[in-house]
């Protein structure tokens, strides 16, 4: 199956993905970072009061760089106040397309996929992506010439 086709038709879900950091939105900015540090992960998806709990914002180690480093006292306010509020999400039958057409439109790095109920579910990073495309499309995309203007004429190595 060819790169755009597979990218068409597989699910999001089909990626390996490791298990979110999921805290409630009233969570201190301290014990998200606390939480996405131990986890090593650049991402936590934030929600709200309810059954299932709905996603309301996510927060990732940008925010931190960008909006918590050198201000005073915001350690202890709930992550609520600095998350990006409703983000975009695709739903766990979604296409990889869907996903990808995202983060190049938005200029993001993380997308948080959802259950038909709302759950969160999972999320899909930058990382995840270049994994799959890599892990089955290997001798398509590590053959590829330094030039996109460079034709080879052979593989590396052959």
């Amino acid at each position: 199956m060819a790169i755009y086709e597979s990218v068409r038709r597989v699910d999001v879900m089909a990626l390996e993905m490791p298990e979110p950091v999921v805290l409630d939105q009233e969570t201190p900015v301290r014990e998200v970072v606390e939480e996405m540090r131990k986890r090593q992960t650049g991402v936590a998806l934030l929600t709200g009061a309810g059954d299932p709990a709905p996603l309301t914002g996510i927060f990732t180690e940008r925010d931190v760089l960008l909006r918590v480093l050198g201000e005073e006292g915001l350690l202890d306010r709930p992550a609520a106040d600095l998350m990006t509020a409703d983000p975009a999400a695709v739903s766990e039958n979604d296409s990889i397309e869907r996903a990808l057409a995202i983060m190049n439109q938005e200029g993001f790095r993380h997308v948080p996929v959802l259950a038909e109920d709302g759950r969160v579910v999972a999320c899909v990073r930058h990382k995840d992506m270049i994994r799959y495309l890599v892990e089955h499309f290997a001798e398509r995309l590590l053959n590829l010439p330094p030039d996109p203007d460079q034709v080879a004429t052979s593989p590396e190595g052959g």
